[in-house]
């Protein structure tokens, strides 16, 4: 059997970081939660793309790898729209009713980027696969604020995360690579605000999230409002 699939979340997976870093574990992953390949999610919400549009989605992600499959569209969701990063290699591409190609997306800026939206989401997430034995270093810039960085290829995230008094997620940001589509070409902040957490079995996540660029600064540019359903461990 495979031994990762075994894993489980114990407090001593963490007694060595920052105490606010244990306080944002131990938060999010009751004793015992399993920790395996990441989570999975059923998510629905809105997204800009020129105009805002309502979507319906499933996410997996690892910290170092996801995909996001969405319809999306009006009246009908006629949209159908694969968001991915795997092992340095990332792409989008978006047909129209799953035959069209209207976006097809690749290269290294479209890697980049995707590598900065990987690790920033695992954090929002997937925080079990970010415990400092994967390979995550962590610390505290204060009470409430800690950073975690780890190996995204090509990229190396760090990911700044703001906390409550319990552990529960605020804001999670990073400079994540940008093709200049947004105003500069290269690192911009992109980050999210949570504005509400709920329990899935072991897992405590954000449930309900306003991501955009430029975050923490007067171009705040939100993209994407969604509500997570429903999440559930994926194991090996």
């Amino acid at each position: 059997m495979n031994r990762a699939a075994e894993s489980r979340f114990e407090p001593g997976l963490v007694s060595e970081v920052d105490e606010p870093v244990r306080r944002y574990f131990t938060h999010a992953l009751a004793p015992g939660a399993k920790l395996g390949y990441g989570v999975q999610l059923t998510m629905e919400g809105r997204i800009k793309a020129g105009a805002w549009m309502p979507f319906e989605a499933e996410w997996h992600g690892d910290g170092r790898s996801f995909e996001w499959r969405a319809r999306a569209g009006r009246p009908f969701r006629p949209l159908r729209v694969v968001d991915h990063y795997a092992k340095g290699d990332g792409g989008m591409d978006v047909r129209l009713f799953g035959r069209i190609s209207l976006v097809h997306a690749r290269g290294d800026d479209t890697t980049r980027s995707a590598a900065g939206r990987a690790a920033l989401e695992a954090a929002i997430w997937a925080p079990g696969s970010l415990v400092p034995p994967r390979g995550v270093a962590w610390h505290a810039e204060s009470e409430e604020i800690i950073v975690g960085t780890w190996e995204v290829p090509p990229e190396r995230p760090e990911v700044h995360i703001t906390i409550d008094r319990a552990g529960a997620l605020r804001t999670v940001s990073a400079m994540r690579w940008d093709d200049g589509s947004h105003g500069h070409r290269g690192y911009i902040s992109c980050g999210g605000e949570v504005h509400a957490e709920r329990r899935f079995g072991d897992l405590v996540l954000a449930s309900d999230i306003t991501v955009g660029w430029w975050f923490e600064t007067p171009r705040w540019a939100p993209f994407f409002k969604a509500r997570v359903l429903d999440a559930q461990p994926v194991l090996g």
